[in-house]
């Protein structure tokens, strides 16, 4: 049985998105990542700009969004993404996802400090175990300083740093968040 997060609480809802809140959520992370292309090096900003405005586009029954809203509407948004999830990559491909990711991370500026990040990601981590998965993988770029302290504050593991590999993806860390074999079994049931 799943343990997600409360759908309510004293301030936000968490809840699965649905197709009216796709705009919203487009809204909440162009506002949330708009603040890191002054920062991102000139020669991976467009290819940033390019592979978030596809992540945003893609659907499919393979990827979940997640909100977090008030009466006031979503502040907080995270996509989080089953293996077998087919997603455009930084350099203009494709890449289908071995393991469950979590992606696009965002908070609305005016509810940062408030909890929403380490709820979503939570939300991830819990959609893993729902699904049996060994481990949740989460991808930052070294200027998403917030991001990158929320992993490991929660517990990710550092996978790759940037800079160790080429191309497109040179720039990103790669974070894990293993989850233990007894964590994704179902309780066992005893006979009477």
């Amino acid at each position: 049985m799943s343990s997600l997060p409360s759908h309510t609480s004293p301030r936000f809802r968490y809840r699965l998105a649905t197709v009216q809140d796709w705009g919203d959520i487009a809204a909440v992370t162009q506002q949330a990542y708009s603040q890191y292309e002054l920062e991102i090096m000139e020669d991976c900003r467009a290819s940033f700009q390019r592979g978030m405005q596809s992540v945003l586009a893609a659907s499919g029954a393979d990827m979940e969004w997640w909100v977090a809203e008030t009466d006031h509407g979503i502040s907080g948004a995270v996509l989080f993404c089953h293996p077998g999830a087919t997603l455009p990559a930084l350099d203009g491909s494709t890449v289908t996802l071995a393991l469950p990711e979590a992606r696009l991370l965002s908070v609305s500026p005016e509810a940062r400090g408030l909890g929403l990040g380490h709820t979503l990601m939570q939300v991830c981590i819990q959609r893993a175990r729902d699904i049996g998965a060994a481990t949740l993988l989460v991808r930052a770029m070294p200027e998403m300083r917030s991001a990158v302290q929320l992993c490991e504050r929660m517990g990710f593991v550092r996978r790759t740093e940037a800079g160790s590999r080429s191309g497109p993806l040179a720039r990103v860390i790669d974070f894990s968040y293993p989850l233990s074999p007894a964590e994704n079994q179902a309780p066992a049931t005893s006979a009477s």
